[in-house]
């Protein structure tokens, strides 16, 4: 029996080499694509993709990048949905808004290789979040727009609350990084994209509401039938004198 006393957690129970994401990079992950899957649901030939290999270059299949999040105009959704791969020559666009989640393993890279990657692929719009607020690189948000051959910086600046944002152009979507979480709002409402957690809290409170007009119009029906019943009787009574 190894004895594990004493050890550090973190050493005595490493992270699955297979899945190198903190829980932080997992947890802005899930909520980013969460979010931007939602909003751009019903928008036609538009396709929110997450941790997915894209290849670029027709005949090397060793060329790939896997983006956090992707979002991709142009496209046949229901043809990439059951795809296990995301081949640009195939689609007939490359991914137009690319977002990359800092992590431990992944931070430099996204700094310094990742981006002529993104250019050479066709890609609009980089941004990279980091969910630690700093710890991988500053500002936490940041983000360059394709500007001919070449990457030009997104202003980044802090809001009324301190944290940092940038609109995106290609969204039409200010991007806001709040915490360990990044958030969207519509420019022109100012409403807040909700993340799946609050698509599945609304949900239930919309279940929540439904059940008790359900609850409301039986009990209701239920008087009504009161009513009627004791009017009939009453009817009756009188017949009968």
């Amino acid at each position: 029996m190894t004895i594990l006393s004493g050890l550090d957690p973190d050493v005595a129970y490493p992270a699955t080499p297979t899945v190198p994401e903190s829980g932080l990079h997992s947890l802005a992950r899930f909520a980013a694509y969460g979010a931007l899957r939602a909003w751009f649901a019903e928008r036609p030939g538009c396709w929110v993709g997450e941790d997915r290999n894209v290849y670029y270059r027709n005949g090397d299949p060793d060329i790939a990048v896997a983006p956090d999040v992707f979002v991709c105009f142009g496209v046949d959704p229901e043809r990439l949905e059951p795809a296990v791969s995301y081949r640009v020559w195939e689609v007939g666009a490359a991914p137009a808004f690319v977002l990359e989640i800092a992590s431990a393993k992944t931070a430099s890279v996204d700094l310094d290789e990742k981006p002529a990657k993104y250019l050479a692929m066709g890609v609009g719009e980089y941004w990279r979040f980091d969910p630690t607020g700093g710890e991988h690189f500053r500002p936490a948000l940041q983000g360059d727009r394709r500007a001919g051959g070449r990457w030009e910086p997104v202003a980044v600046s802090a809001d009324r609350h301190g944290h940092p944002s940038g609109h995106s152009d290609t969204l039409d979507l200010v991007l806001c990084a709040r915490g360990t979480l990044l958030r969207f709002h519509d420019p022109r409402t100012g409403a807040w994209l909700p993340d799946p957690d609050q698509q599945a809290a609304a949900a239930a409170a919309e279940r929540a509401r439904a059940d008790r007009q359900a609850a409301a119009a039986a009990a209701e029906r239920a008087r009504a039938d009161r009513a009627e019943a004791e009017l009939a009787a009453l009817r009756r009574r009188l017949d009968e004198q």
